[in-house]
C-alpha cells in the first residue's frame, strides 16, 4: 500500500522536473544535431571535409555570427562528456565506456542558448579526436589541434587528474606548429588573392582555458589559474635560454585554468556517463561545472581578448577549406624534435661545465686574497704552466661529458677552443694586472716604511746628523724593493728566451711589459724618496715657524671661545670692553709664554704682528655677528608687530566707511611701531634697528592698502545687485559708444546714481565704481579701445590721402 504522503512527494518531483524541462526548452534551442565535420582517410594522413556538414553551415547558420568553442586533449579524457555537460545534455556527443576512441576527426554541434543573465549565445561546438590514439601519427594530432584552434573563438584544452611536464611540453609543441601553420595559411590566402573576412584577425590564437577533470589534488590557497601560471613559470625556467620550445604564455593571449572534481563516486555511473542524470553527479562537480560555464559565457563577446571576430557559417566554411587545403598540401610545419633539443642542451651544458672547470683551475689568478708579500703573482713561465694544465683538464672534461654523443661533440669542439682561447687572454691580462698591482703595492709599502722612519726623527736636529740618517734609510729601501720584485725583472733571462721555441716566444711583448712594471716603480721609488727627504729637510727648517703659527691659531681659538660665551646681542660699548680684556690676556701673556723659544729669532716680530692682526679681525667678525643678532632680533620684533597689527585689523568687520577704517588702522599702526621701539630700545644706534623700523612702516602701509581694497570689494558685493543692472544696461548700449573715455564716464554716472544712497562716502563710492568698471566691464572696454584705435588709424590714412591728393593737384 502506497502512503498518501509519498504520493504527494512523487507528484511534487514530477511537477518540478516538468517545470525544469520547460525552462530548459525556453533557454536552449538545438539548431542541428552533432554531425561529423572532418574525417581522416584510411591512413589517418589526409583530412576530408564532410560536404553535408558544410551545407548545414552555409544554410542554417548563414546569418548568425557564431561563437566557436573547441575542445582538444588526449583520447578518453572526457572531452565529449564535458561539452554535453556544458549544454546540459548527456548524449549529444557520443561518450563510450570502451578503451577505443569514440570521436573521429572533428564533430560539430550548433545551438542557441541563454545564460543565467538572459543573454543569448549562438554556439558552434567542436568535439575533436583525442591525441595519442593508436595508429595515429603526431602530425595528424597536430593538424586536428591546429585546425580546431584557428577555427575557435575560445579553446578548451582538456586533461585528467594533473598537469605534468610532458603535458606542458606537448601543448607548447602543438602551439608552435599551429603558429607556423597559421602563417602558411595566410601566405596561401595571399597567393589565391583571397581574404577571408579579415584573415589576419581570424588566424589569431583564441583565449585558452585548461580544464583538468577528475581533479582532487590540494593546491593550497592558490586558484587553479595561479597554479597553472606557476607551473608555466617553472617550466620556462627549466627549459633554458637556448630551448627550441617557446612558452604558451607567448602564444595564447589569455590562459586560465579550471578544475573539475570526479563526476561521481559510483563505478557504474562513471562507466555509463552518457546515461547519467544530474542527480547522479557529484554536487562538487556540478558546482565547479557551473563556475566554468559562467566564465565561458561571460567571455563570449563580439571580440574577445585575442581580437578574433565572430564568423557566420559560410565564413567558417571558407576558412575551413583553406585550412584543410594547407594541411593536406605537404605544408604542415615541423619543429625540432625532443632529441635534437636534448643534443643541443647537452652540448651547451658540456661547454658551460668545461669553461667553469677551466675558470675554477685558473681562479687563483683572479682571487683577491690569493697574493701577498710571501706569495706573489705568477711570473709568465708559471702562468703558462698553469694555463696549459687547465686547458687540458677542460678539454678532457668536455670529451667525457659528451662521450657517445658524437653529433654533439664535434660541432662544439671549435666553439670550446675559441672560448678557451678567449679565457686564456682574459686570465693573461688579469695576471699582468696583478703583477702591476703587486709592484705598486711593494712600492707603496716601501714609501710608507720610509715615511715612518722619517717621522721617527725628532726635529729640530743638526743638518749633518739628519743627512747621515737619511742616507742609510734610502739605501735600505731601494735594496729591499729590488729583492722582493726580482722575479718580475726578466732582463737577466732575455738571452735565454731568444733560444726558446715559438710557443714560448709568443709572449715576448708581455715580458717587456713586466720589465716595465719593475723599472717604472723602481724609478718612481727613487724619485719619491728624494721628494720625501727634501720635505723633511724643509720641515726641520720650518719647525719654529710652525710653532709660532700654531700659537697664533691657539690664541685665536681661545679668543673665539671666550667671545662665543657672550650672550649676543649686546651693546657696542659692552662688546669693546670684553675685547680689551681678552686681547691683553691672550696676546701679552699667553702668546709670549708659549713662543718663548723664538723670542730672539729674526722672524718673531712679523708673527707677533700677525697675531695682533688676527685678533683684530676676530673682533671685527664678532662685531658683525653681534650686528646680525641685532638684525635677527629686529626682524623678529618687526614680524611680531606686523602680526599684532594684522590681528587687530582682522577684528574690524567690513564693509565700513573708509574714513573710519583708516582712522582705526592708523591707531593700530602707531601702536605696533611704538611696541617695536620699546622692545628694541637698547639698540637704537644700530643700523639694523633703523632698517627694520623702515621695513615695518612700509609693511604696515601695505597691509593698510590691502585692507582698504578688501573693504572696497566687500562694499561692492553689497551693491552688486544695483551694479549688475548698470552692467546689463551698458552691455546693451555698447554699440552707441565710439571711445573708451565716454563709455567709462557714462558707466560711472549710471553706477553712482544707483548706489549713492547706499554708500555715503564719496571716496569709497568712487573706488567701488572704479573697481566695477575695470573688472566687470573689462570686455566692453577692450572692444571700444580696439575700435577707437581702428578709427584713429583710418583717420590718419584718410588725412594722408588728402594731403597726397592736394599735392598732386597743386603740381
Amino acid at each position: 500500500m502506497i502512503h498518501p504522503k509519498e504520493t504527494i512527494d512523487e507528484d511534487k518531483k514530477l511537477s518540478i522536473s516538468s517545470q525544469q524541462q520547460q525552462e530548459k526548452q525556453q533557454n536552449f534551442k538545438e539548431l542541428f544535431k552533432p554531425v561529423q565535420l572532418i574525417y581522416p582517410d584510411s591512413n589517418h594522413d589526409r583530412l576530408i571535409i564532410n560536404e553535408s556538414s558544410i551545407n548545414l553551415l552555409n544554410s542554417i547558420l548563414s546569418e548568425d555570427k557564431l561563437s566557436v568553442l573547441g575542445v582538444v586533449g588526449t583520447f578518453h579524457s572526457g572531452k565529449s562528456f564535458l561539452l554535453n555537460q556544458l549544454l546540459g545534455t548527456t548524449d549529444s556527443f557520443t561518450v563510450g565506456p570502451t578503451v577505443h576512441p569514440q570521436t573521429i576527426g572533428i564533430w560539430m554541434w550548433a545551438c542557441r542558448i541563454k545564460d543565467d543573465n538572459g543573454k543569448l549565445h549562438n554556439l558552434l561546438l567542436l568535439d575533436t579526436e583525442g591525441f595519442y590514439s593508436s595508429n595515429v601519427s603526431e602530425t595528424y594530432d597536430a593538424k586536428i589541434f591546429a585546425i580546431t584552434t584557428l577555427l575557435s573563438s575560445h579553446l578548451i584544452y582538456n586533461s585528467v587528474k594533473i598537469i605534468d611536464q610532458s603535458a606542458l611540453e606537448y601543448l607548447e609543441l602543438l602551439s608552435r606548429r599551429t603558429q607556423l601553420f597559421a602563417l602558411k595559411s595566410q601566405i596561401k590566402s595571399n597567393e589565391m588573392n583571397q581574404e577571408i573576412l579579415g584573415l589576419n584577425n581570424i588566424l589569431n590564437f583564441p583565449s585558452l582555458t585548461w580544464v583538468v577533470q577528475d581533479f582532487f589534488q590540494d593546491i593550497g590557497d592558490e586558484t587553479p589559474t595561479q597554479w597553472l601560471n606557476n607551473l608555466l613559470k617553472a617550466h620556462s625556467r627549466d627549459k633554458g635560454v637556448d630551448s627550441s620550445l617557446i612558452s604558451i604564455t607567448d602564444i595564447f593571449p589569455s590562459i586560465k585554468c579550471h578544475t573539475l572534481f570526479l563526476p561521481s563516486g559510483d563505478r557504474n555511473i562513471l562507466r555509463h556517463l552518457n546515461k547519467a542524470k544530474s542527480n547522479d553527479l557529484n554536487p562538487i562537480y556540478i558546482k565547479e561545472l557551473n563556475e566554468l560555464k559562467s566564465t565561458l559565457f561571460k567571455n563570449d563577446d563580439d571580440d574577445d581578448d585575442s581580437g578574433k571576430s565572430k564568423l557566420t557559417g559560410p565564413s567558417i566554411s571558407t576558412l575551413l577549406r583553406l585550412l584543410i587545403e594547407v594541411a593536406n598540401g605537404n605544408k604542415f610545419p615541423t619543429v625540432p624534435s625532443i632529441w635534437s633539443g636534448f643534443i643541443k642542451q647537452q652540448q651547451q651544458s658540456a661547454l658551460e661545465d668545461s669553461i667553469i672547470a677551466y675558470k675554477d683551475k685558473m681562479s687563483s689568478i683572479t682571487n683577491e686574497d690569493s697574493f701577498s708579500i710571501s706569495k706573489p703573482p705568477l711570473c709568465l713561465k708559471e702562468f703558462e704552466k698553469l694555463e696549459s694544465q687547465s686547458n687540458n683538464y677542460a678539454t678532457n672534461l668536455y670529451k667525457q661529458l659528451l662521450f657517445g654523443l658524437e653529433e654533439a661533440y664535434k660541432p662544439g669542439q671549435q666553439k670550446l677552443n675559441r672560448l678557451l682561447s678567449d679565457n686564456h687572454q682574459y686570465f693573461l691580462k688579469e695576471n699582468n694586472f696583478k703583477i702591476q698591482n703587486y709592484c705598486q703595492r711593494i712600492y707603496n709599502e716601501k714609501i710608507e716604511s720610509l715615511q715612518n722612519q722619517l717621522d721617527s726623527i725628532k726635529i729640530p736636529i743638526s743638518s749633518k746628523h739628519f743627512n747621515h740618517q737619511i742616507s742609510i734609510f734610502k739605501n735600505d729601501i731601494i735594496n729591499q724593493y729590488k729583492e722582493i720584485t726580482k722575479q718580475f725583472n726578466l732582463n737577466e733571462n732575455q738571452n735565454q728566451n731568444q733560444n726558446q721555441n715559438q710557443n714560448q716566444n709568443q709572449n715576448q711583448n708581455q715580458n717587456q711589459n713586466q720589465n716595465n712594471f719593475f723599472e717604472i716603480y723602481l724609478k718612481s721609488l727613487e724619485k719619491d724618496i728624494e721628494r720625501l727627504i727634501n720635505g723633511k729637510q724643509l720641515q726641520n727648517k720650518n719647525e719654529i715657524e710652525i710653532l709660532l703659527t700654531k700659537s697664533i691659531d691657539m690664541i685665536s681659538e681661545r679668543y673665539k671661545s671666550y667671545m662665543n660665551q657672550l650672550d649676543l646681542p649686546i651693546t657696542l660699548e659692552q662688546l669693546n670692553k670684553e675685547d680689551k680684556k681678552y686681547y691683553d690676556q691672550l696676546l701679552n701673556h699667553k702668546f709670549k709664554q708659549i713662543t718663548e723659544v723664538a723670542h730672539e729669532e729674526s722672524y718673531y716680530q712679523p708673527f707677533e704682528s700677525m697675531a695682533e692682526k688676527k685678533l683684530h679681525q676676530l673682533f671685527q667678525y664678532f662685531q658683525e655677528i653681534n650686528e646680525e643678532k641685532i638684525l635677527e632680533k629686529s626682524k623678529f620684533e618687526s614680524e611680531q608687530s606686523i602680526l599684532d597689527f594684522k590681528k587687530s585689523v582682522s577684528q574690524i568687520i567690513l564693509p565700513i566707511e573708509e574714513e573710519s577704517l583708516i582712522k582705526s588702522m592708523n591707531e593700530f599702526k602707531i601702536r605696533s611701531i611704538n611696541s617695536y621701539k620699546n622692545r628694541l630700545e637698547p639698540f637704537r644706534n644700530s643700523k639694523s634697528y633703523s632698517t627694520q623700523l623702515n621695513r615695518l612702516e612700509s609693511s604696515l602701509e601695505k597691509q593698510i592698502d590691502l585692507k582698504l581694497n578688501e573693504n572696497v570689494t566687500q562694499m561692492k558685493w553689497i551693491v552688486m545687485e544695483s551694479l549688475d543692472t548698470v552692467r546689463v544696461m551698458m552691455i546693451s548700449r555698447t554699440p552707441i559708444f565710439w571711445f573708451q573715455h565716454s563709455y567709462e564716464n557714462e558707466a560711472y554716472r549710471e553706477a553712482e546714481k544707483r548706489i549713492i544712497d547706499k554708500i555715503k562716502s564719496k571716496p569709497l563710492r568712487d573706488k567701488v565704481i572704479k573697481q566695477f568698471i575695470n573688472n566687470d566691464l573689462k570686455q566692453q572696454l577692450n572692444s571700444l579701445f580696439k575700435l577707437s584705435t581702428i578709427l584713429l588709424t583710418l583717420g590718419i590714412i584718410l588725412l594722408f590721402s588728402i594731403l597726397i591728393s592736394f599735392s598732386i593737384i597743386k603740381k
